[in-house]
């Protein structure tokens, strides 16, 4: 289901979040920001957070739900039950109240009847329309509901889906609560699932649902849910399976906890898989049963009812001609009911005479006239809600590790500053690691890294850890576009598709390609204004994750038209970078990332520097663990884009230091020589007349109050921020963990803004870059330095905010 596991695109740049800042320059001068910012918007278009429904549509279906549920009028919301005799049940009955029978061709159900609506959906009346949704339809108007749940808070707690011939249709359960984040990623293979425990174990990510489902036959994908729970142990069991019972006894006798059990078909056989964990929210005393009838289900639900247990977990699937079931029940208080049948809303009415009475678990079969039939299970027990992790600097101290040479070029009182500042950012937000380099006229003046790199190793960031960049990636590019055109190869104004064009009929035959394509010039790439291919709309870079960059290109002018007349919008576009990659190694005859190294890394002395992979068990020896924000629905960084797809929009691993590495050989300052001409660093900096004078080739330009060029860059689990000031301040920063709020770059820019304030500070000749790379100047370490930096390796900065300081 595309809405919750396609990966996040990345986004915006850092303008919109300073309109409200009042900031001072090194002149004194007071900027209000309002006042650069109010124009910024026009000719460009500002869209939701991707994976929310816009306000309009969130409004519009909201006022139709909160209406008091009732039987909606018309036949084809009716639907007519079947008892176990054939007689019709009573309106407000289900077929559970009859007890369903299961095994042989008597399987009994919903008597034909194919006319359900495309979207069933029912929710609480207000106040409380939002605390839970119970949905099931078409994908895209169910996508649509769990939208507009995420909006308001909505967890996914129970979910699945069924084919009718090519249409895909879902069902799926959203309760509103605080926990931790969670991940549903696509269907698995068994091989896949056992990597992705091993990898997800290394984040806290614990495994709390999972479930088979056979697509032909013998091929078994899982379908899986993640929640963020540190500490947790987890172990998946195939009760059935040789060792089983081994297993189970082993679990049982270490403290862990069955808490979740689920079937599944494969070749004629029901197959199960559970999941154990400690610790778990409940310690009561439980039964869990595999290999049921629906019919012996519902009966072992009834005993063990009248035994005070509660079912927190019940599912069913089909195998042959039977339905069987699966469930798992607990002696306390509280109450459950299992409704069976084919309309949500019937079962709604059912249980309204308990309002504390809520759907937790669905699943399907199909009876023996294949209709589809809904079991969702209600009760009025919270069971395995897991809380949200708490904050990791609400009382640890925040580690810190300087590039030795680092605090001797600042004083007490800076230094003090610094930290409190980069602090500050980092509890606000939950960050668990970052990184920050600084350089004034080409020199590096301080680095540090604060955090940790692995929180479950306690592993502490250092200056020269790697993260993904993301868009960051785009002045890379931009870089090695401008390189190739000092080299003659193209010019700014070469058009890439049509006749006398770079790719001439590559992508189409006699050249007859849609509209606005054939105007499209290097220049309208390298500045957003190609006319679409919005990375915020329906981000092109995203699409046919199995297509080679070739193949995307093609499929992408086919299907994806542009809006507008290149060079009259500015649209943020991913696959307009896509295509500069793609000319990059078209031109060159080498990959992307090999001419990248080579052309533009290895020149300004970075060598050990990579595009991302996608796993984490493919990470570079010194890249940190990425972490997802919030407590709803994340997206997950290691389900990403293989690096040939990614590199040249937002594929790049690097360190702060690196970065300002090379930003020291483009900048156009006169410390080190650039391996641009003059006249293209003035290129990159020229902004383009769509982009209100915002955005030139590759860079943002003049903002947060100062001149001079600004990228940020996000991927699922990271950020990023490069600035290079008129003033002579470069900065970098990173972190390991993603954003979903505009505070975000807001208060990450807002530490850059103190610091690009503070022009004076750095004033000797002192170069640290010196431990990294040749440099053509030298310097002593101020003498005023010497002794406290020997005394700062046990230094408490701050008795009331202690820092854990060393020195790498």
């Amino acid at each position: 289901m595309r809405l919750l596991h396609l990966p996040l695109s990345p986004t915006i740049g850092v303008l919109l979040l300073f309109a409200f800042l009042t900031i001072q320059t090194c002149s004194g001068e007071q900027l209000d920001l309002n006042s650069h910012f109010h124009g910024f918007t026009t000719g460009k278009r500002i869209n939701a957070y991707p994976y929310t429904a816009p306000e309009r549509v969130v409004d519009k279906a909201l006022a139709r739900k909160h209406k008091k549920p009732q039987a909606t009028p018309g036949p084809i919301y009716e639907t007519t039950i079947a008892t176990p005799n054939g007689a019709a049940a009573a309106p407000g009955e289900s077929a559970a109240d009859f007890g369903m029978q299961g095994g042989g061709p008597g399987i009994p159900g919903m008597m034909s009847n194919n006319r359900l609506p495309a979207l069933q959906t029912v929710h609480p009346p207000p106040p409380n329309e939002k605390d839970w949704v119970l949905t099931a339809g078409n994908e895209s108007l169910v996508d649509n509901v769990l939208a507009i749940s995420l909006q308001y808070g909505g967890r996914l707690v129970s979910m699945g889906y069924y084919l009718r011939g090519q249409d895909v249709n879902y069902y799926a359960i959203m309760h509103k609560y605080s926990g931790p984040v969670f991940i549903k990623p696509a269907p698995m293979t068994f091989d896949e699932l056992i990597r992705a425990v091993r990898e997800n174990e290394a984040r806290d990510l614990a495994l709390t649902q999972v479930c088979g489902q056979e697509g032909k036959p013998g091929e078994i994908t899982f379908t899986t849910y993640w929640e963020r729970v540190p500490g947790a142990e987890f172990h998946i069991w195939f009760p059935g399976q040789p060792h089983a019972d081994e297993q189970k006894t082993h679990f049982e006798n270490n403290g862990y906890r069955l808490t979740y059990l689920c079937g599944y078909s494969e070749a004629g056989k029901g197959k199960y898989v559970g999941v154990w964990m400690k610790p778990t929210k409940s310690e009561s005393q439980y039964e869990a049963h595999y290999g049921l009838t629906m019919e012996g289900c519902m009966q072992k639900d009834r005993l063990l009812v009248q035994k005070g247990y509660v079912a927190t977990s019940l599912r069913v699937f089909n195998n042959k001609n039977q339905v069987l079931c699966t469930g798992i029940w607990e002696n306390r208080n509280g109450r459950s009911n299992v409704q069976v049948g084919q309309n949500l809303e019937t079962m709604y009415r059912n249980m309204q005479r308990n309002p504390n009475m809520v759907p937790r678990q669905i699943s399907h079969y199909f009876d023996n006239y294949q209709n589809i039939v809904y079991v969702v299970l209600w009760s009025d027990v919270d069971v395995n809600r897991y809380p949200n992790p708490p904050p990791l600097w609400d009382e640890a101290p925040i580690p810190v590790r300087f590039l030795k040479g680092s605090p001797e070029l600042l004083s007490d009182d800076q230094m003090e500053f610094l930290i409190k500042r980069v602090e500050h950012f980092m509890k606000d937000l939950n960050i668990p690691g970052l990184s920050i380099a600084i350089a004034k006229k080409e020199q590096l003046k301080f680095a540090a890294g604060f955090g940790y790199t692995d929180i479950r190793q306690q592993e502490p960031v250092t200056p020269n850890h790697q993260f993904r960049v993301g868009s960051v990636s785009k002045p890379v590019t931009a870089a090695a576009i401008m390189l190739l055109i000092d080299k003659g190869h193209f010019t700014l104004d070469s058009k890439l598709f049509g006749k006398d064009s770079i790719f001439g009929s590559e992508f189409s035959k006699k050249y007859q390609y849609p509209r606005y394509v054939t105007e499209i010039t290097v220049r309208h790439l390298l500045e957003h204004t190609a006319g679409g291919w919005d990375n915020l709309q329906s981000d092109a870079a995203w699409v046919q994750p199995d297509m080679t960059t070739k193949e995307l290109i093609e499929y992408v002018l086919t299907n994806v038209p542009l809006e507008y007349k290149p060079g009259s919008m500015w649209i943020y576009s991913n696959f307009g970078y896509q295509l500069l990659g793609y000319l990059i190694e078209t031109t060159t005859g080498m990959s992307y990332e090999a001419f990248v190294k080579k052309n533009i890394f290895a020149p300004s002395g970075v060598y050990d520097i990579q595009v991302a992979r996608p796993s984490i068990s493919e990470r570079a020896p010194r890249e940190v663990v990425y972490y997802m924000s919030g407590n709803g629905l994340g997206f997950n960084p290691y389900e990403m884009l293989p690096p040939e797809r990614i590199g040249p929009w937002g594929g790049w691993i690097a360190s702060p230091i690196q970065l300002l590495m090379f930003m020291s050989r483009i900048d156009g300052f006169t410390n080190r020589e650039d391996i641009l001409s003059e006249i293209a660093i003035s290129e990159l900096a020229t902004p383009s007349p769509a982009s209100n004078d915002t955005y030139g080739l590759g860079w943002s330009l003049n903002i947060m109050g100062f001149n001079g060029w600004q990228h940020d860059g996000r991927m699922p689990g990271s950020a990023a921020m490069l600035v290079r000031l008129d003033n002579g301040l470069e900065m970098a920063v990173t972190v390991n963990k993603e954003y979903s709020e505009r505070d975000f770059f807001h208060e990450l820019g807002y530490v850059l803004h103190h610091i690009g304030n503070n022009c004076d500070w750095w004033n000797d000749d002192y170069d640290l870059f010196q431990k990294s790379r040749r440099s053509s100047r030298s310097a002593t370490l101020p003498k005023r330095h010497l002794y406290r930096a020997e005394a700062q390796r046990t230094t408490i900065h701050d008795t009331t905010n202690p820092h854990v300081i060393r020195f790498v």
